[in-house]
């Protein structure tokens, strides 16, 4: 009875772990120039095992992503973008001195293993002189912010996580380094870390967090709300 017990146990947390291992990011270079196009991407799959999902077959009302700018002056643009084999793309053209942020809240409308998700993307752009951008959208429960974008490799700097406006404490990170292996760091009392990269290259970082309040989402209802966020940014 208990190794009946104890398999089921594994079998929930496997598949709690492979939804989970698919994510929703943003890729695009971490420093822009003013009047020169800035291409960026967004990807949905296993970004650890270098497996991005065909555009074509993202699940549910995916594709349906809201990709919004934020200029240093607070102004906001939703991006168009297009799908490509194994991304969505799209470009802007900045026109300010500061920090643009980019951000994907979306909230899937299909119930998976009785769970509601909601996924959080987010990317910097540092033009010229940097000025954090601390804008984010009013919806987006659970974020990554940067004490500072554009960072070069040695450096160190504090990240904080937020979950439903508050510092989130003693969460786990976990950091993909540009040679694919992730490492797992924890937040602080005060929701921080410190994010040091040791070497130039693509950074991915995820945090995920399980509400346990049930609730009914298009006459369906869900026992909990998955909420996953990720952030991603090129270190020179």
């Amino acid at each position: 009875m208990k190794t009946k017990i104890s398999l089921l146990l594994l079998l929930i947390a496997f598949s709690v772990s492979s939804t989970f291992a698919h994510a929703l990011w943003i890729e695009t270079a971490s420093t822009g120039k003013k009047g020169q196009a800035q291409e960026v991407k967004v990807f949905f799959g296993e970004y650890e095992s270098k497996e991005p999902d065909s555009a074509k077959k993202w699940f549910s009302n995916l594709k349906e992503f809201n990709l919004v700018l934020t200029a240093p002056n607070g102004s906001t643009k939703v991006l168009t973008a297009t799908p490509d084999v194994l991304f969505f793309k799209t470009s802007f053209t900045p026109d300010q001195d500061g920090t643009y942020k980019l951000s994907i809240v979306h909230e899937v409308k299909d119930i998976y293993e009785h769970a509601k998700i909601e996924y959080y993307a987010f990317a910097d752009v540092t033009v010229g002189n940097e000025k954090n951008n601390s804008i984010f959208p009013a919806n987006a429960l659970l974020t990554i912010r940067p004490e500072k974008n554009a960072l070069k490799a040695g450096e160190t700097t504090t990240h904080e996580l937020i979950y439903n406006k508050a510092p989130f404490a003693k969460q786990k990170i976990s950091i993909v380094n540009p040679d694919w292996k992730k490492e797992e760091i924890e937040t602080d009392a005060t929701g921080k870390y410190t994010f040091k990269p040791a070497q130039k290259g693509n950074y991915f970082l995820e945090a995920f967090t399980e509400d346990k309040t049930p609730g009914t989402l298009h006459d369906k209802s869900y026992d909990k709300v998955w909420h996953l966020v990720t952030y991603f940014t090129k270190v020179k």
